[in-house]
């Protein structure tokens, strides 16, 4: 029983290991601070590893298979604020990069792309446009 109870413990501490960290598990690289995008382009978000993570990310991208959820933010959003608009449901995240398609029911604004599905990172501030 007392292993069991010390495995349990383990276990939930593994579990949110990332979400506590005083630092990011990964970082956006592309949509960079600025950047104009235009509707109906196309822009590669990029993610990279923080040095010395590795995988399963719990809260960011499913332990199994890596998937996870992009979607895009206000400026300035909590790292567990809700989607504005959801981008991709089944993203590969260790793919390192996403080809995103701006579609014309993304309206002109300014805008961070998030990555993760409990918590999520988001990337610099960028702006579509017409």
């Amino acid at each position: 029983m007392r292993i069991l109870f010390t495995l349990l413990i383990a276990l939930i501490g593994m579990a949110s290991g990332y979400m506590h960290e005083p630092y990011a598990p990964f970082t956006i690289t592309s949509p960079t601070k600025g950047q104009l995008i235009q509707r109906g382009s196309t822009v590669n978000v990029t993610w990279e590893l923080t040095p010395g993570v590795r995988f399963p990310l719990y809260g960011y991208a499913a332990s199994r298979t890596a998937r996870t959820i992009a979607g895009l933010l206000p400026p300035g959003a909590a790292r567990d604020e809700r989607y504005i608009q959801n981008i991709e449901t089944h993203l590969q995240f260790t793919d390192y990069v996403y080809e995103w398609t701006v579609d014309d029911t993304i309206e002109p604004g300014t805008y961070q792309f998030g990555i993760g599905f409990y918590y999520h990172e988001a990337s610099s501030q960028f702006t579509i446009i017409e």
